[in-house]
């Protein structure tokens, strides 16, 4: 009985140390956002191996914690004036977005000959959980719809950084960068503050809850002026550690391997959903005036932790994505099954009274 809990300590130690070698290896080749990327890919590259690794209990809430409290404390007053400013707009892109959605869903429909429920719930750019919740009220599939999900946010994360990087388009913040210092008994109180607003947003099943909690939070201290403490690099690198290692364990050899046939359709659904997106994000930075690569974030269909990290690392307008993230999340989840019914479930009752 005391054999098992130590091989599991174990094992959650060797995930947190791989995770943490990938994160330092490519932090030192300068890749961007290296420590959540390195800790991806090792990860992932050692589940596809068929190794097993493990990460704790509570390890991607600690991350979300974290990087949502870091996020959070970016939003000044005239920053979240700013923002609010664009409301229209962000609401326009995510209804786009779901739009994006549907037409990647019909095309995964058409290729993989799946059903309908699993088809356009693995397109529509929202969380893992929710998708899977989702797909599951209508019979899909949720393997397929899980994995459909991990690969789009893997697309986004490991495609948009380098590509962001190399165009030079980085260090573009439209607003100043300020580094908060760092203050013991402020950060204890301050992560406190945002784990407990996490923690009753999950148990009212708020999607992203452990992120938008903190990062509420967060923002109302940053606002209110009274900053408790900085969240410092060191911490923000080990939450994205964590991120990238359980984002990796969702690439298990024996689970890929079982669902290689979708796979391709799949990535092909991924490629234009993530595609339209962009250019829509690139659209939008172009005709108001606001930096592409920072919008390109703002609409890209990663998920919201992914993509504000990313914008953090890159000072990229944080606080824009953030926002922009945060509406199409609401939006989703609120649409989401309305959507699916008018479009898949009336096609598919149009085909089957058309046959006879």
């Amino acid at each position: 009985m005391t054999q098992l809990p130590l091989k599991q300590i174990g094992l959650w130690l060797l995930t947190l140390v791989l995770g943490g070698i990938g994160g330092y290896g490519f932090s030192h080749l300068g890749v961007p956002l290296a420590w959540l990327l390195g800790s991806l890919a090792v990860v992932a590259a050692v589940g596809l191996c068929g190794g097993r690794l493990a990460m704790p209990p509570g390890a991607r809430q600690t991350g979300q914690v974290l990087l949502g409290s870091a996020i959070g404390l970016t939003f000044t007053p005239q920053v979240a004036a700013f923002v609010a400013g664009f409301l229209p707009i962000m609401i326009g892109a995510a209804l786009l977005s779901i739009g994006y959605g549907v037409l990647a869903g019909l095309a995964l429909k058409r290729t993989a000959g799946t059903d309908p429920a699993t088809a356009f719930f693995s397109s529509v750019p929202g969380g893992v959980v929710e998708m899977s919740v989702q797909a599951e009220r209508y019979n899909g599939d949720i393997s397929s719809v899980s994995l459909a999900q991990s690969l789009r946010i893997l697309l986004v994360v490991t495609t948009i950084p380098p590509i962001v990087t190399l165009l030079g388009l980085t260090g573009s913040d439209p607003f100043e960068l300020i580094v908060l210092p760092f203050d013991p008994l402020g950060f204890i109180v301050l992560v406190a503050a945002c784990s407990v607003l996490g923690w009753l947003g999950a148990r009212r099943k708020i999607a992203n809850a452990w992120f938008l909690g903190p990062m509420i939070v967060a923002v109302a201290v940053s606002v209110s002026g009274n900053v408790l403490s900085g969240v410092p690099t060191e911490l923000i690198n080990f939450a994205q550690v964590v991120m990238g290692a359980t984002l990796g364990l969702r690439y298990q050899r024996d689970r890929v391997l079982a669902l290689r046939r979708f796979l391709p359709p799949a990535f092909l659904s991924t490629v234009i959903l993530v595609g339209l997106n962009v250019l829509t994000g690139a659209a939008i930075g172009l005709i108001f005036g606001l930096p592409v690569a920072t919008m390109a974030l703002a609409i890209s269909p990663g998920g919201m932790a992914e993509m504000s990290i990313t914008a953090k690392v890159l000072h990229l307008g944080v606080p824009i994505v953030v926002a922009f993230h945060v509406v199409r999340i609401f939006l989703v989840i609120g649409f989401t099954g309305m959507v699916f019914k008018r479009v898949f479930l009336r096609e598919t009752k149009t085909r089957d009274s058309g046959a006879f």
